[in-house]
């Protein structure tokens, strides 16, 4: 029998976002992810507005019922809301994949172990819908995040790399 990791946070739980949470979370959630895009590919605010639009528009056609994606609000056992958790499950050659498109935690509850405690719960949520393998894709000035990633287990699989001239 495998041990289990002792949780930093061992309160930390997670439930399907509602609608109203969804409302809330999808605006918020477009304007962040244009922010880091603007950031990453130096483009005008705008541009980016316009691509995070586009690519939550396709990734999420249906909002919340959108087949195969997986919307979790993260919570204290008290039911304090801090963070949200948006995952997809696909199969590409024969793999059953979970890929983790949004991870946020409200930044009053961060470095208290939510998200490592959230992805750990995620893990279980993607294997009770077939899951093999759990992906996400982080943005490289991220470096909190990224040893987060590291520390449980994450590998780099693909590296991009731009040079501004």
């Amino acid at each position: 029998m495998r041990s289990q990791k002792k949780l930093a946070n061992p309160t930390t739980k997670i439930r399907p976002m509602s609608q109203s949470e969804f409302e809330v979370w999808l605006p918020h959630c477009v304007k962040e992810y244009a922010n880091d895009k603007a950031r990453t590919m130096q483009i005008s605010i705008d541009q980016a507005l316009k691509l995070s639009e586009q690519s939550f528009a396709e990734g999420l056609p249906e909002g919340l019922d959108t087949a195969n994606n997986f919307l979790f609000t993260i919570l204290t056992d008290n039911d304090d809301i801090v963070g949200t958790i948006w995952f997809n499950i696909s199969t590409t050659w024969d793999i059953t994949s979970a890929f983790i498109y949004d991870l946020e935690i409200a930044p009053a509850h961060r470095r208290k172990g939510h998200a490592q405690n959230a992805l750990r719960l995620i893990e279980h949520e993607a294997k009770k819908h077939g899951a093999t393998k759990l992906a996400l894709h982080v943005f490289a000035f991220n470096h909190g995040a990224t040893e987060l990633y590291k520390k449980l287990g994450y590998q780099t699989t693909d590296i991009s790399m731009a040079k501004p001239l």
